[in-house]
């Protein structure tokens, strides 16, 4: 293997046999003629990657596509069916937090087992005994038997064991984040501290803004099978694809229209409520539909685990996402024009309907909110039966990561009729570096101006104003 790769894999494959129960395991072990009881699931399926060194590599997969079993053959605590692995140096995995630990033996005990098990010599765990007691911060527990922590000091002593081996590899299995605030912010540091020394990082993890943000290299696995590796932002799409519509879109799939976003997105007063602006042609299908059935589990965008409230004189019974000439798009690029279409069926009259939408990220903080009250948009009336369609425009500088919006349609502003929270689920991208919910358009200069050097005596005093 060349010296510039850490991690070699050639046809890598892993089989497992399912039974039904624990019977049919029982009767395939003892079976004099053979017979089987069992169905085979491949986890991997022919992997076949060099990963060079010094990189930090972002791996991502819906759940069961394989991420973790990749981890744990990678780090030997399983062997692969089919295919090799080689890898150049010393590593060290977080698959599990504390797996390996002797929940009898002390914190400082199992720091010592541990220690041993990864090949440090005595002299080196010792060595570093008090950097890892202080990185992991439990106090006098240190020396207390595991079984008597916390769940939180049991990831502390963990995780600050793992990282202090100094690996040439470190694996990272959705382990990063442990602990409090404090702990988590201590544990990033570390995990940077690794990257500035040239080490190679894999990085398991569901949160697909993680991987442009920290990553250089992305990895996409998908039923057991490698799809792509790249560009961490590329990956981090396709994989988006995947949660979406649970397949990888081709060209020809992504449907556009011919006007520019802007054309159609640019905000308008319409002069008369009662005659609402013109919708564009991709709305079309939105407004043919006159059963009022309610088709947003149908929207690609859809979460699922929305909950839904309300005195039920209004719903929400279709919507339509348009941005950058694509219709319910999967990813959105931070900082582009987004239209919002709602389609609401009337239960009953509404005589001033308010429209609203919030925006929160999966922390559940909210990252923008607006009605049509604030707006000081007054609505027409919306008699019984009626079908209305409404239509919100947005930049979106929303930070870069997942975001929900939450649709609401009101008889006034605290007469809630339908309120759909987290009922649209949408990823931002974004490649600028920043931090927070919002993404701000941001310029800097360095000004030149003329200032007279300080005088040997020491500095001038500044002139005074009247």
């Amino acid at each position: 293997m060349p010296d510039d790769i850490a991690i070699s894999l050639q046809d890598v494959s892993k089989k497992y046999r399912l039974f039904a129960s624990t019977r049919d395991r029982m009767l395939e072990a003892f079976n004099p003629f053979r017979k089987t009881y069992h169905r085979e699931f491949w986890a991997l399926r022919n992997i076949t990657c060099d990963l060079p060194k010094g990189r930090t590599v972002g791996i991502l997969g819906v759940n069961g596509s394989g991420k973790s079993t990749l981890l744990q053959i990678v780090s030997s605590v399983l062997q692969p069916t089919t295919g090799r692995v080689q890898i150049n140096g010393k590593v060290a995995a977080l698959l599990e937090l504390g797996a390996g630990f002797n929940r009898e033996l002390t914190g400082r005990e199992n720091v010592i087992l541990n220690g041993t098990i990864m090949g440090l010599p005595w002299d080196q765990i010792q060595e570093r005994m008090e950097e890892i007691q202080r990185f992991a911060d439990v106090g006098e527990f240190f020396d207390q038997p595991v079984k008597t922590y916390s769940s939180g000091m049991f990831m502390r002593v963990a995780f600050a064991t793992t990282v202090h081996v100094d690996p040439d590899v470190l694996i990272i299995d959705e382990a990063l984040a442990v602990g409090d605030a404090k702990f988590q912010e201590k544990c990033f540091r570390r995990f940077r501290s690794f990257q500035e020394a040239g080490k190679t990082i894999l990085f398991v993890t569901h949160d697909r803004s993680a991987i442009p943000r920290y990553c250089d290299l992305g990895l996409l696995l998908h039923q057991g099978e490698l799809i792509d590796v790249g560009d961490p932002a590329r990956i981090a799409e396709l994989y988006g694809q995947l949660i979406t519509f649970g397949y990888i879109q081709k060209p020809e799939d992504v449907e556009t229209r011919d006007e520019e976003p802007e054309a159609l997105g640019a905000p308008a007063d319409s002069p008369d409520p009662a005659h609402p602006l013109p919708l564009p042609p991709t709305t079309a299908g939105l407004w043919a539909d006159e059963s009022g059935l309610d088709r947003c589990q149908q929207n690609p965008t859809y979460n699922r685990n929305e909950v839904r409230s309300g005195n039920g004189q209004a719903s929400i019974v279709d919507y339509l996402i348009l941005s950058s000439g694509r219709t319910n798009p999967d990813t959105i690029r931070s900082g582009s024009r987004v239209e919002l279409y709602l389609k609401v069926l009337f239960h009953e009259r509404v005589e001033a309907p308010v429209v609203g939408i919030t925006f929160t990220n999966t922390e559940g903080v909210i990252g923008y909110a607006v009605n049509t009250d604030w707006m000081r948009k007054r609505l027409a009336p919306a008699p019984r039966g009626a079908i209305r369609i409404y239509r919100f425009t947005v930049d979106l500088s929303l930070a870069n990561g997942d975001w929900f919006v939450t649709p609401a349609v009101a008889a006034t502003s605290s007469d809630i009729c339908d309120h759909r929270t987290v009922m649209i689920h949408l990823y931002l991208s974004d490649t600028r570096k920043y931090e927070g919910l919002a993404r701000l358009d941001t310029a800097f200069d360095e000004v030149e101006a003329e200032v007279a050097p300080p005088s040997v005596a020491g500095s001038r005093k500044p002139p005074t104003t009247s």
